[in-house]
């Protein structure tokens, strides 16, 4: 079988010690701002999501508790579904989230390094999960 494509990087993950101070200094410094649809995730210590002003380029902030890190690939329904696939063929464990605008992915590469694909085509996922 061959490896299933991406459509790139979806967002990176940072930690941060002061989620407040950090959203200020994106936005004034770098001119990110929150993504609006995205906004309820956060729940005081995120995962708060902003991007540039081209919106081509996000970030999901979670305050230091060291439980998110890493990048996450972005990928459309079919491929979101094609790597469920492939990666089971490698006995790779995947978590998968429903965060209930978008699908994720969750795994860990052979060096313990966390990754995520996720997807914003919600409802094809929905239906290809069943």
């Amino acid at each position: 079988m061959a490896i299933p494509s991406l459509c790139g990087v979806d967002h990176c993950h940072l930690n941060v010690d002061d989620l407040a101070a950090a959203q200020k200094w994106y936005q004034q410094v770098l001119g990110f701002n929150v993504v609006p649809e995205l906004a309820f995730w956060d729940e005081g210590q995120g995962p708060l999501t902003l991007e540039d002003q081209a919106k081509t380029i996000r970030l999901a902030l979670f305050e230091a508790d060291g439980r998110s890190k890493g990048i996450a690939f972005g990928a459309n329904a079919a491929q979101f579904l094609a790597w469920l696939e492939h990666l089971a063929q490698f006995d790779v464990k995947t978590l998968v989230a429903d965060h209930g605008v978008t699908f994720s992915m969750y795994f860990k590469d052979c060096a313990g390094n966390s990754h995520e694909i996720t997807s914003h085509d919600y409802d094809a996922i929905k239906k290809g999960l069943k």
